[in-house]
């Protein structure tokens, strides 16, 4: 009887050791089953875009990206928003500021015939022939490729992500510098919003934004300015600053990204009357006050006559 007890517990033993390896065998296929439809073991990223330096030839095979940077009014005129043209190219690039190097990517064409292709620089969007800006930056040769090597090329091209407008300028500069200007702000801080164009006059514009405590009016005497803060609750992402002017119509006028949390103990200011409510209910407390004031003298008087007269 004991031998029999002892070899049916051994049993059950063996059967969980086979239940625990089915286990681990799910679990192995699993993660590997993810790493192959794009979970946590999934392929990295594309390679990111190869830069070309200036006066070079770079060889480029077609759905490529490269990307081209230099400083400001180095390369000829070159400045935010200078275009960066070629037959080889998808489309166009643009000069975007990055810290304080401009910097644009822009991708081979999958239909761009073998040779090579001058790379030019050329006036912003909406500018006609700029002194200066027409610039040789270099040039790009396209290897030849088979036809099925295209069609995987359009099918590459077209899962790559939209080259981001984002810029980045340097703190020392006043925000905004464009409206793709995007600093980065956490929930409970403060930032200065300068026009620095001259675009209004005092008092004309207010600012709006969904992650401020409360629209601001801009003032000053040449350039107007406002001081926004941010709220506490603010949820990370990137927001739009709308520039509302008295007669027109409103206007998306900067950008700016939310990251990270608040501080500990972060308090959103509390929203007080302006100083011409304030300055436009007085009359009326003062009006109301000298009635009542006067109504009283009248009663009182009124009640000591009939007293008097008794």
């Amino acid at each position: 009887m004991q031998r029999f007890e002892r070899s049916s517990t051994e049993m059950k033993r063996v059967q969980m050791s086979v239940n625990w390896m089915r286990v681990g065998l799910a679990t192995s296929l699993t993660l590997l089953l993810s790493g192959v439809s794009g979970g946590a073991l999934a392929a990295p990223p594309a390679d990111p875009p190869r830069p070309m330096p200036s006066g070079a030839e770079l060889p480029v095979t077609p759905g490529e990206q490269i990307s081209i940077s230099t400083k400001a009014m180095v390369s000829g005129a070159a400045r935010n928003g200078v275009r960066v043209v070629s037959p080889a190219f998808a489309a166009e690039g643009t000069l975007r500021m990055d810290d304080r190097l401009l910097t644009a990517v822009v991708t081979v064409s999958c239909t761009a015939a073998a040779g090579s292709y001058q790379v030019r620089f050329a006036s912003p969007a909406g500018e006609e022939n700029v002194p200066g800006i027409d610039h040789l930056w270099g040039s790009v040769r396209v290897a030849p490729v088979e036809a099925a090597e295209r069609e995987a090329c359009e099918r590459r091209v077209a899962e790559l992500p939209p080259v981001s407008q984002e810029e980045h300028w340097p703190e020392d500069i006043g925000w905004p510098a464009t409206p793709w200007d995007v600093r980065s702000v956490r929930p409970g801080e403060r930032m200065t919003a300068s026009d620095g164009v001259a675009m209004a006059s005092d008092g004309e514009v207010t600012l709006s934004s969904p992650a401020f405590t409360r629209s601001v009016v801009m003032h000053g005497a040449k350039l107007v300015s406002a001081v926004v803060q941010v709220r506490c609750d603010a949820q990370p992402g990137l927001y739009v600053v709308r520039w509302n002017e008295q007669g027109k119509s409103a206007k998306i006028w900067a950008r700016y990204r939310v990251v990270d949390t608040a501080a500990p103990g972060c308090q959103d200011p509390v929203v007080t009357p302006r100083a011409s409510a304030v300055r436009w209910s007085a009359p009326w407390l003062l009006g109301g006050a000298a009635a009542l004031t006067a109504a009283g003298a009248v009663g009182y008087a009124y009640l000591r006559r009939r007293k008097a007269s008794r």
